[in-house]
């Protein structure tokens, strides 16, 4: 993978997380579907912070991001305790 490649994957990844931070309700009750895998863009991520010779800007942009994915991960783990303690309510699939 070249630098230039991995700096282009980076800012998908950053758009992706983009999107999940403003569905945050989202996110917390979605665990299935790869996009909304923290683990895998957390893979990704990972994947071009171990290539060699990484420059400086990169490492820097994928810890930044790393850090958004932690924040989301917590965001989750707060959202499912709050739906476990909260009674059950109807999800739009019931709806239609």
């Amino acid at each position: 993978m070249s630098f230039e490649f991995a700096e282009r994957d980076l800012q998908h990844i950053r758009n992706v997380l983009g999107y999940l931070e403003r569905s945050a309700d989202f996110v917390r009750q979605t665990e299935v579907n790869a996009v909304i895998s923290l683990g895998y863009w957390r893979a990704r991520v990972r994947a071009i912070q171990v290539m060699p010779l990484l420059p400086m800007h990169i490492d820097k942009q994928a810890k930044e991001l790393l850090g958004r994915l932690d924040r989301l991960e917590s965001a989750r783990q707060d959202g499912q305790s709050t739906t476990a303690a909260r009674p059950a309510t109807r999800s739009l699939a019931s709806v239609y």
